[in-house]
């Protein structure tokens, strides 16, 4: 097919040849909205591994609002002989923000940490971050970049656009895959996932109706996330800085809505949190009403109705896996480690 064509909905499922050489495709200098939304790197440790995890502790407490602590999984990961998760204290409990590999020569006498959404959505100062990774002379192997649409976009519109040809890269076109979760018509509706391109090709494309994903069938929440992988190219440290310009020079059609976008879309990390929040505890409320409601209520009337007496002889102090984002994203409270 020459540079140019858009696909044929006939020929969905074809895969482009070879992959993009470049993370970015211009220069975006719109600040609009972009998050980084993973972050995993590698670095060449200087003296012992236990005094390069000492120095890694002293980086993050720049990074993070609250203390870290390191604790040994007693597992491998990514080839490495031994890993530790990295967590904090929130809410009455200890929550995985990262995770740090290191040891063995399979990985190149190297170290590596992996930042999930959780620990990114925690970070209060990425210029840190960046200095960070300078100093340490550090590989970037994957970054997400990632921006939420509250309202006004469909899954459906950006396929529309790749099928009109607005997703090519230097005349490739990029792989297809679409799912839809769950029946559209009920509760158990999870919504629709667009994928273009592929990770092992160092670039995908993903847009997903995440509010349905969470549990709300009625959300109009769209988020797309580029994961650009260190395939064939280098992934510069700046774009843990300017994660709207990376974002944007994924894909023209990225960068075109990023200088379109309306001022209502929710971008801060904050109003994410609140949305994302508000969403899971719905859901998690219908399903404890649905399970466990009747039995409550006999409690209830066992008790007599005092009620702080029932919270005290059902609650327990943290934070359920759904919420953890949410409420690390929000504001971290109780930081303190435990004693």
């Amino acid at each position: 097919m020459s540079a140019g064509h858009a696909p044929q909905r006939s020929a969905a499922g074809a895969g482009a040849a070879g992959s993009p050489r470049t993370v970015i495709r211009g220069e975006s200098p719109s600040a609009k909205g972009a998050i980084v939304d993973y972050l995993r790197f590698t670095f060449l440790p200087v003296g012992s591994l236990s005094d390069a995890l000492e120095q890694l502790q002293r980086y993050m407490r720049m990074w993070f609002p609250v203390p870290v602590n390191f604790i040994p999984a007693d597992k491998g990961l990514f080839g490495y002989e031994s890993s530790y998760d990295v967590k904090i204290w929130a809410n009455g409990e200890m929550i995985r923000v990262a995770i740090i590999a290191l040891g063995g020569s399979t990985a190149g006498n190297t170290m590596c940490l992996d930042m999930s959404g959780k620990g990114c959505a925690l970070v209060e100062d990425w210029q840190a971050v960046y200095s960070t990774m300078q100093d340490l002379d550090a590989r970037i192997t994957r970054a997400d970049t990632a921006l939420d649409l509250m309202e006004g976009f469909t899954v459906e519109q950006f396929d529309d656009m790749y099928f009109r040809g607005e997703f090519n890269c230097g005349g490739r076109i990029p792989s297809r895959r679409f799912f839809e979760a769950g029946d559209a018509r009920s509760r158990s509706c999870y919504g629709k996932t667009l994928y273009l391109g592929k990770k092992a090709n160092g670039k995908e494309l993903c847009i997903y109706e995440k509010g349905k994903q969470l549990g709300n069938a009625e959300s109009e929440w769209v988020r797309i996330e580029i994961r650009f992988g260190n395939r064939d190219r280098v992934i510069p440290h700046d774009i843990v800085l300017n994660p709207t310009k990376y974002f944007a020079g994924g894909f023209l059609a990225l960068e075109q809505l990023v200088d379109a976008l309306p001022e209502k879309v929710l971008t801060t990390k904050k109003e994410i949190a609140e949305e994302e929040r508000g969403i899971v505890l719905r859901r998690l409320n219908h399903f404890l009403q649905a399970a466990y409601g009747k039995t409550i209520y006999q409690l209830a009337e066992e008790c007599e109705h005092d009620y702080q007496a029932l919270f005290e002889s059902i609650h327990v102090k943290g934070v359920p896996a759904r919420l953890e984002r949410s409420a690390v994203a929000g504001g971290v409270k109780q930081a303190h480690a435990p004693a």
